[in-house]
């Protein structure tokens, strides 16, 4: 036990004498930094983007189209040539 504190108390020294702990990751950037411009897509990034917005589309289409309900509710739609002029805020023609 008192060799792991001496060991740790040890370390602890060392990294305050100015060892600053400095990785050396990789070398460099990954991908270069390019302002303003679009990034270059490989030939499978693209047909995967397409394949999934098109499996999107297909899905929200599909629901839709099978549970429009969901969507529109489920109550009967007003008639709206049964509105009157004053259920709909119209003055009358005669007032000016």
């Amino acid at each position: 036990m008192l060799a792991s504190l001496g060991r740790s108390a040890g370390r602890l020294l060392r990294a305050g004498s100015g060892a600053t702990g400095l990785r050396h990751a990789s070398g460099g950037v990954h991908i270069p930094p390019r302002y303003r411009q679009f990034p270059e897509l490989t030939r499978a990034q693209v047909i995967r983007s397409e394949l999934l917005s098109g499996f999107m589309w297909f899905w929200i289409l599909w629901h839709f189209w099978h549970n429009s309900d969901m969507v529109l509710g489920h109550f009967p739609y007003p008639d709206p040539s049964a509105w009157t002029d004053a259920e709909l805020g119209i003055p009358p023609d005669d007032a000016e």
